[in-house]
């Protein structure tokens, strides 16, 4: 299971109206994050259709429903769907790395 930060469009509609948000900007999990409104969500944002959207964003977002897409798109926004790998996998991937790294310079020393 993945663990997304669940933001509706309602709450960023909010946050625009607050002045937390500038429209017409640009956001991805950090910013919803520095704006108050992601919360957790190690495999990043995704984007759920409660609530109206009037003002035009544009989202670069790990997930989004089918209803949140339109709504952005209807209010003049874009949202691109990112991959995003998980911290696990980040780790695995680098695992083993410096004993190789070790090894290969030890070597260099008998040849």
């Amino acid at each position: 299971a993945k663990d997304y930060a669940e933001v509706n469009l309602g709450a960023i509609q909010k946050a625009v109206d607050a002045g937390k948000i500038e429209a017409g900007a640009a956001l991805d999990h950090a910013a919803l994050k520095l704006a108050g409104l992601a919360r957790g969500g190690k495999d990043g944002v995704r984007l759920l259709g409660k609530g109206e959207l009037t003002a035009k964003l544009t989202f670069t977002v790990a997930g989004a429903s089918k209803g949140a897409i339109e709504a952005v798109e209807k209010s003049g926004g874009s949202v691109s769907v990112i991959e995003v790998v998980p911290a696990a996998e980040k780790a695995a991937a680098k695992k083993g790395v410096k004993y190789k790294e070790r090894q290969a310079h030890k070597a260099s020393f008998k040849a």
